[in-house]
C-alpha cells in the first residue's frame, strides 16, 4: 500500500471555512470601494510570455532573477505564471483597444518562487488598482487614500502610509550616477546580491534585506535631493492633497519599490502586525509603461494589495459570529416536503438557505446548525403547520417565536439583518 500523502505544495495553502468567509468579505469590500473610486474589473490570464515580465518588471529585478516561475510549453515558447498584476494589465488593456484613460481593477492569485514565511507564500493572491491615463498629482492621492480606507474599513488600526518620490527620466540619471558612486566607494560593504545589483541596476539595492546592506544606504544619495523643478512639483501637490484628507503619512528615502516600471510617486502600506513582513501592499506612478508596450505616451498609476497579508493583519472575527444563513429544521417524515418547499421560497427570495435531507432527529439538526454557523432555524412541525405559522429560533440569543407563514421571509431577513 502505498505511504504516499496527499497535501498541497510548499508555499501554497488552503481557504477553508472560516478563511474562505474572511477572504470574501476582504475581496468582496474591495470590489466595493473600486466601484465607487470609478473602477472596472479585467480579468487577465494566469500566465504570460516571458517578455511581458522581462521588459516591465527589470531584467536585475529580483523578481526576474531569483522568483518568477517560467517554463517551456510544448512548442517552446517560454511562459511565466504571472508573478505580479500591472504587466498583465497594460497588455490586456493595449491588446482590446480599452479606451483611455481608464480605470481597471482585477484580483487573483500570483506566483513567485521565494522562501515560505509567515505573510511570503509561492502562491499569493493580490488586489489591484490601475489608473491609465491620468497625470494629475492629484490622482496618486486619491489612490493612496483609496488604499487608506479599505485597510481601514477591515479594521487594520496600525496601518501606516510609506511615501516617496523616485523622480523621472530627466532627473534620475544624476541620482543614479551619485549612487553609484557612493556603492562604488563602498563595494567591500555590500552582499554579493548587491554586487550583482550595483552592475544591473542599481536602484534594486533598496530591494536588500540584508542588515549590513541596510544600514549602509541609510546613508547614500537621497532620491528626493536630486528631483527636477517638475518631480518637485508633482510632489509637493500629492502631499498637500493627502494633507487635505487629513491622511498622515511617512517620507521614507529608500522606498523604491522592487520593479522598474515605476517614476515619481511611490508609496507602501505597513502594519506592526505582520512582523518582519510588515508590508501589505504598495505601488506608485509608472508612466512610461504603457509606452513601453508599444502604446502611445501615457501616464499611469497603480495600487497592488496582498490579500493575504491582509488577512493576516486582520481583527479576528467576533468568537460568536454567525453566517448570513436560515436552516430548516423538520419534525418527522410528514414535514419533510413542507420544508423543502420553504427552502425553496426562502432562497427564491434571495435568502441564503440550508437543510438536512439526512438526519431525521431535531436534536441533530439542530446540532448540525450550529456547526454551519447559522443564524436562525426555521421549524417546520405538525403543530405548526395546522396553525399555519412557523417557529423562528435565533441560535444566537436562543429567542424562540412563532411566525405567520405568510410573513417567514420578512421575519427571517430581518433576524439575518439584511
Amino acid at each position: 500500500m502505498s505511504s504516499f500523502k496527499h497535501s498541497r505544495p510548499k508555499g501554497t495553502q488552503d481557504f477553508a471555512p472560516p478563511q474562505s468567509d474572511r477572504k470574501h468579505r476582504v475581496e468582496e469590500l474591495f470590489r466595493h470601494l473600486a466601484g465607487l473610486y470609478g473602477f472596472q474589473e479585467i480579468v487577465i490570464p494566469v500566465f504570460e510570455h516571458t517578455e511581458v515580465f522581462i521588459k516591465s518588471t527589470g531584467v536585475g529585478s529580483d523578481i526576474v532573477t531569483k522568483q518568477m516561475y517560467t517554463f517551456k510549453d510544448r512548442a517552446g515558447r517560454s511562459l511565466t505564471l504571472r508573478p505580479e498584476g500591472t504587466p498583465g494589465v497594460v497588455r490586456a488593456a493595449l491588446e482590446n483597444r480599452v479606451r483611455m484613460p481608464c480605470r481597471l481593477f482585477y484580483l487573483g492569485p500570483y506566483f513567485r518562487y521565494e522562501r515560505p514565511q509567515k505573510g511570503r507564500t509561492r502562491e499569493f493572491n493580490q488586489l489591484g488598482i490601475e489608473a491609465l491615463g491620468e497625470a494629475s498629482p492629484l490622482v496618486d492621492a486619491e489612490i493612496i487614500g483609496f488604499g487608506d480606507s479599505f485597510f481601514r474599513e477591515l479594521g487594520i488600526a496600525d496601518c501606516t502610509i510609506q511615501l516617496n518620490s523616485i523622480g523621472c527620466r530627466e532627473c534620475r540619471p544624476l541620482y543614479r550616477q551619485n549612487l553609484v558612486g557612493f556603492l562604488t566607494r563602498h563595494r567591500d560593504e555590500l552582499c554579493n546580491d548587491c554586487h550583482v545589483r550595483l552592475e544591473r541596476n542599481p536602484l534594486r539595492v533598496f530591494d536588500c534585506k540584508n542588515s549590513a546592506c541596510q544600514n549602509l544606504l541609510a546613508q547614500a544619495p537621497k532620491p528626493r535631493e536630486h528631483l527636477c523643478s517638475e518631480c518637485d512639483r508633482h510632489f509637493s501637490e500629492v502631499r498637500e492633497a493627502l494633507n487635505r484628507q487629513g491622511l498622515q503619512y511617512e517620507l521614507n528615502d529608500r522606498l523604491a519599490r522592487g520593479l522598474d516600471y515605476y517614476n515619481r510617486t511611490t508609496f507602501e502600506y505597513l502594519s506592526g502586525r505582520l512582523g518582519a513582513q510588515d508590508s501589505l501592499g504598495g505601488g506608485g506612478r509608472y508612466d512610461y509603461l504603457v509606452e513601453e508596450f508599444g502604446g502611445p505616451e501615457t501616464p499611469a498609476t497603480g495600487l497592488a494589495i496582498g490579500l493575504d497579508r491582509t488577512m493576516l493583519a486582520m481583527p479576528e472575527l467576533e468568537q460568536n459570529k454567525r453566517r448570513r444563513l436560515a436552516f430548516v429544521v423538520w419534525m418527522s417524515d410528514a414535514e419533510l416536503e413542507p420544508a423543502r418547499k420553504l427552502l425553496d421560497q426562502l432562497r427564491a427570495e434571495g435568502i441564503p438557505a440550508r437543510m438536512d435531507f439526512d438526519a431525521g432527529r431535531p436534536k441533530r439538526q439542530f446540532k448540525l446548525a450550529d456547526a454551519a454557523g447559522a443564524s436562525c432555524c426555521v421549524i417546520v412541525g405538525p403543530d405548526e403547520l395546522t396553525r399555519g405559522v412557523y417557529s423562528l429560533k435565533d441560535l444566537l440569543t436562543g429567542e424562540q417565536t412563532e411566525v405567520p407563514v405568510n410573513t417567514i421571509a420578512i421575519q427571517v431577513r430581518a433576524l439575518l439583518r439584511d
